[in-house]
């Protein structure tokens, strides 16, 4: 699944931030064993060090190729807090004296928490670090005895826990918070995505609008002038629609456009494009189709109309139609003032019919099969 480049960037940047607290907490983990407060071996330290920083590196690699891929990523901050936690928590069992100073690893830790978890994941991972300190603590009274106090590790335990618990409190607000901006932004987005819709669509018949024709038409014109293909354009008119609209009223004529919108859009394929222009006109586009093809379409269309009742007063009605095909290189106001022309042709005739351009002609059919041809 593809995400957002934002997104992406937003985890890779993140995993980068946790590498450099890793690399600072190492270095700080090595000056201190150098100066005698961490009581382990030094073979056990490369074991430790290499251990932990080869779980990171493979997180990051996993990260980094979802990264070049754009795509999601399953999520690696829990396991990743869990990794780092398990090595502190190792780190201070062997620690002597600054153990209260190495703890605040933990608190480097958590946040990244933030990012990602839910209240279950901060729940969870805030007793699992008091689980590991526990035992840790646990492990060095029962080994070490000499090293540590109860009174000091009771005061330090008490407030390490409070401060858990606190931090368990402040993400479950990270969380109800992270939880409402997501909502909000998909909000967001089913709103513009309507917008987007309404700018685009005539708002009485569901069909795309003019502007989107033309938006349309001009991405049409490239693909054909760059790849030699054709597309047909077909200009609409339902004839005698203004008597409708006058002895029936407007409510029968909006009814009439949306019943014809729909006979279009059933007659075309996904891949054509239908428009409602304006008023009682309407804009066809067929792709990769020559004139004669998108002529028998058409006239099966006009075909449907005139046997087709319309409205509740069961009306019949007839269309008036001129198609042409685009010409490379001529620009689409072109193509489509000569498919403008050709409609009237078509209404000047007797209407109910279709005319369509030849070469330097114009062809008629209709409900008069005339086959007449008139200069262009």
């Amino acid at each position: 699944m593809q995400v957002s480049l934002d997104f992406q960037r937003d985890t890779m940047r993140r995993t980068l931030l946790a590498s450099c607290g890793a690399f600072l907490y190492s270095l700080v983990i090595l000056v201190c064993y150098n100066l005698g407060y961490i009581l382990i071996e030094s073979q056990q330290m490369i074991i430790l060090l290499g251990t932990f920083w080869a779980g990171h590196i493979l997180t990051v690699i996993y990260v980094y190729q979802h990264h070049r891929k754009r795509t999601a990523v399953t999520s690696m901050t829990l396991p990743h807090m869990v990794w780092a936690i398990l090595f502190v928590s190792i780190i201070l069992y062997h620690t002597v004296e600054i153990r209260s100073a190495l703890m605040m690893a933990y608190l480097t830790i958590l946040p990244f928490g933030a990012f990602r978890l839910q209240w279950r994941g901060f729940f969870g991972i805030t007793l699992f670090t008091i689980s590991c300190y526990a035992l840790a603590l646990f492990l060095l009274q029962q080994t070490r005895p000499g090293h540590w106090s109860p009174e000091i590790e009771g005061i330090i335990g008490f407030t390490f826990v409070l401060a858990m618990f606190g931090y368990c409190a402040v993400g479950h607000e990270f969380s109800v918070m992270r939880d409402r901006l997501s909502d909000s932004n998909d909000r967001l987005k089913r709103a513009l995505v309507k917008i987007e819709e309404l700018a685009i669509t005539d708002e009485l018949t569901g069909l795309y609008n003019r502007r989107h024709l033309m938006n349309v038409l001009e991405q049409q014109r490239a693909i054909t002038n760059r790849e030699g293909s054709s597309f047909v354009l077909a200009f609409i008119d339902l004839d005698n629609f203004k008597g409708i609209n006058d002895e029936y009223g407007h409510g029968t004529g909006d009814e009439v456009l949306r019943q014809f919108s729909v006979l279009l859009q059933d007659s075309v394929r996904e891949v054509d494009l239908v428009s409602r222009y304006g008023g009682e006109e309407f804009v066809l586009l067929l792709n990769g189709v020559g004139i004669e093809t998108a002529s028998i379409v058409v006239e099966r269309i006009r075909e449907a109309v005139e046997v087709l009742p319309f409205s509740k007063f069961n009306l019949n009605m007839t269309i008036s139609v001129g198609i042409t095909e685009y010409k490379a290189p001529e620009a689409v106001a072109e193509t489509l003032e000569r498919a403008d022309k050709l409609l009237y042709v078509a209404k000047r005739e007797g209407r109910n019919r279709v005319v369509q351009s030849a070469e330097n002609t114009v062809v008629e059919k209709g409900a008069v099969e005339k086959g007449a041809v008139e200069s262009n």
